[in-house]
């Protein structure tokens, strides 16, 4: 398999979602209607992108904590901020931080509407989560620090996100044949 290239930020689908009505909302985004408001999947963002892993995947077993290869980062802009990692079944993602300088072994950040990105929607509303990251050293790779109770917890889909608006069209994320693994 080659390297496939994908620019973190789709443009087009938020063209879309900005321009969208109620039915489009539902059809394209599989926008939840709570009262008046349409809920947006974390999934469903142009700021996300989610790869399937095609197998259920504990975070941590006896040889070590879940890794994977083949996933490699380019970051245009000194500003720019993501995260990539593990969508757990308790809906937190576990993995690393992508962008500055700053190195530590894990912090909490909320994965929601990138700051700076305004989107013009009123009665729209995105799901967001929380992401448990330590600094990108070259692998994505679950943080010893956040599996504190977490026993149990699986995954099956690796995840990409933007933190800020800087990321998008500036992370440029590059995927050769994945291997899933415990170091």
């Amino acid at each position: 398999m080659g390297v496939e290239t994908i620019t973190l930020g789709d443009f087009e689908q938020l063209r879309k979602l900005i321009n969208s009505n109620p039915s489009d909302l539902i059809k394209l985004f599989k926008a939840r209607k709570k009262d008046n408001t349409y809920i947006i999947p974390l999934l469903k963002a142009p700021w996300i992108i989610s790869i399937d892993l095609g197998y259920q995947y504990s975070l941590e077993s006896n040889e070590g904590r879940l890794s994977v290869e083949g996933v490699s980062f380019r970051v245009l802009s000194k500003q720019a901020r993501a995260i990539a990692g593990f969508l757990a079944s308790n809906g937190f993602i576990y993995g690393t931080y992508i962008g500055g300088r700053g190195r530590f072994k894990c912090i909490r950040v909320n994965v929601t509407v990138p700051i700076g990105l305004t989107i013009p929607l009123n009665n729209v509303e995105f799901e967001s989560t929380q992401a448990y990251v330590s600094a990108h050293e070259g692998k994505i790779i679950v943080p010893e620090c956040s599996l504190i109770n977490s026993t149990g917890l699986t995954t099956s889909r690796l995840i990409i996100a933007a933190l800020n608006s800087q990321a998008m069209g500036n992370v440029v994320v590059e995927f050769s044949t994945l291997k899933v693994l415990y170091l």
